[in-house]
């Protein structure tokens, strides 16, 4: 088989298994969502109503998406073009925020999507470490202890405890790292 044809097959299998992929992407970020769009609107009704659409409209471009990408960020996109469509059509909600105003809310919803992704990315790399490491994890980022409070606890030199955070504090950032350059590639 050439790889032409593989490059075919993997390419229609991945077209059966878009519904089920847009269910789980949806459904994960559907609390989100509407959130993003109620801070815009502020108002239930309205929020329900500018889902609903947005909801359609994603089901519907979902071919559009490229798999891999951010669906949060993909998703805020058409839910603001639906909030600006609302807030033209019934001016009521127009009163308050300028175009300008919308955008920059609009960026800064954008970073609040980033900082969620670097957030997800450092949880799963954490659920990678050994027992002991995710213990010293906990200890010192969780918990707030000193290096000192964590030797004196394990019975380990204050020397150990910082060498073995600074190794944790590298492993933790090379995962970040690989997991990133994977996601651009």
């Amino acid at each position: 088989m050439t790889s032409e044809n593989q490059i075919e097959k993997v390419q229609a299998s991945l077209e059966q298994q878009r519904p089920e992929l847009f269910v789980s992407l949806f459904e994960s970020d559907r609390n989100r969502l509407y959130s993003y769009i109620f801070a815009f609107m502020a108002d239930s009704v309205a929020a329900d109503d500018i889902f609903q659409e947005t909801s359609m409209v994603l089901w519907r471009e979902f071919s559009k998406f490229t798999i891999g990408t951010n669906f949060s960020k993909w998703a805020n996109g058409i839910a603001f073009n639906r909030i600006r469509e609302y807030r033209r059509k019934n001016k009521k909600y127009a009163v308050g925020f300028s175009e300008e105003m919308l955008e920059s809310l609009v960026e800064v919803a954008e970073k609040d999507v980033d900082e969620d992704s670097k957030w997800s990315v450092l949880q799963a790399c954490r659920k990678n470490l050994a027992e002991h490491t995710h213990k010293l994890y906990e200890d010192f980022y969780v918990q707030n202890l000193k290096a000192q409070q964590i030797a004196d606890k394990t019975g380990r030199s204050i020397f150990a405890i910082r060498k073995a955070i600074h190794k944790l504090r590298k492993k933790l950032f090379d995962c970040v790292e690989e997991k990133k350059r994977g996601e651009s590639e």
